[in-house]
């Protein structure tokens, strides 16, 4: 299937959920319980494909349940995950060494992974409730075992203020505004006391400490933001990488309410006709919100990792 059907087939997906009123981003990260993740690997799928599997839990591909002697319960329908395939550029790869030949020297490794370009590929895989003959792997946890996720919360705040020695952040005076600014390096977000709820708080932070990711001693998208002012294109991306940034997050903690949700999905379908016209932008959008997750929760030291 051509790269550019791939695309469309993710977007097309995402698009159907949020106009259902559904967040397909709801619950993609946390324990593993909650993720869908691979049967075999006992890895979780990328954010992307947390989006397109749409359900957690175990899934196989046919050939895996055929192995394990299991069976597909009949009218049973498959789900597609995505992949990006490296693809050599020859030509380019010949003119570059070409070009090091004459400088009496051989390729590095980076230069030659540099003359590649990715190709997005899909493969099918079953939910293990659509299958009969395979037994979980997924312990049930106790709910009274799980931390508080308000602590958790904070607890990713405070560390990552704690690395982040210039970002100040004021949460401590009465305010009708929630931002971040380049300029001063600060996250601005109303007191906890004016939320109605805790969670609806810790969503509104995380979104703006998600946009802090953006300097370039960080994840660094400058670049990516330059040209960017209320409602274009590119202040679209951002507000979408920012909004699954702070979903991401807050599932990361355990933090979930029907309220919280509510507000955010009121919040992405504002932008539901920029992604209508750029269906490759959940998936550039996506990425970026996962590595700067990441980057919160310690996970990337810097932005090159």
């Amino acid at each position: 299937m051509a790269t550019t059907s791939v695309y469309q087939m993710v977007t097309d997906r995402i698009i159907a959920q949020m106009e259902k009123g559904i967040v397909p981003w709801q619950k993609p990260w946390g324990g593993v319980a909650d993720w869908a993740i691979s049967y075999e690997s006992r890895k979780p799928y990328s954010l992307i494909n947390q989006f397109l599997l749409e359900k957690p839990g175990e899934y196989l591909t046919w050939t895996q349940i055929k192995a394990h002697e299991g069976t597909v319960k009949k009218g049973a329908k498959s789900k597609f995950v995505v992949f990006f395939s490296f693809v050599p550029d020859k030509k380019l790869l010949a003119a570059k060494e070409r070009k090091a030949a004459a400088e009496g020297r051989s390729l590095t490794d980076r230069e030659r992974k540099s003359c590649t370009f990715p190709v997005l590929k899909y493969y099918t895989v079953f939910h293990i409730e659509d299958t009969e003959g395979i037994e979980s792997k997924i312990k049930q946890v106790d709910p009274a075992e799980k931390i508080n996720p308000i602590e958790t919360a904070e607890q990713v705040i405070n560390a990552y203020l704690e690395r982040e020695t210039t970002l100040k952040f004021q949460n401590d005076k009465p305010s009708g505004r929630a931002f971040y600014s380049p300029t001063l390096d600060e996250v601005v977000v109303p007191m906890l006391s004016q939320f109605q709820l805790p969670e609806e708080y810790y969503s509104t932070a995380f979104h703006e400490f998600t946009h802090s990711t953006i300097p370039a001693s960080r994840c660094n998208r400058v670049t990516e933001n330059a040209n960017a002012f209320f409602g274009n294109h590119d202040y679209s991306r951002e507000e979408l990488v920012a909004e699954i940034g702070a979903a991401m997050l807050c599932s990361h903690c355990g933090i979930e309410s029907k309220s919280s949700f509510r507000n955010s999905i009121a919040y992405l379908q504002n932008w539901l006709k920029a992604l209508k016209n750029d269906n490759k932008m959940i998936v550039w959008a996506a990425a970026r919100a996962e590595k700067a997750a990441r980057y919160i929760l310690g996970e990337l030291a810097t932005q090159t990792e």
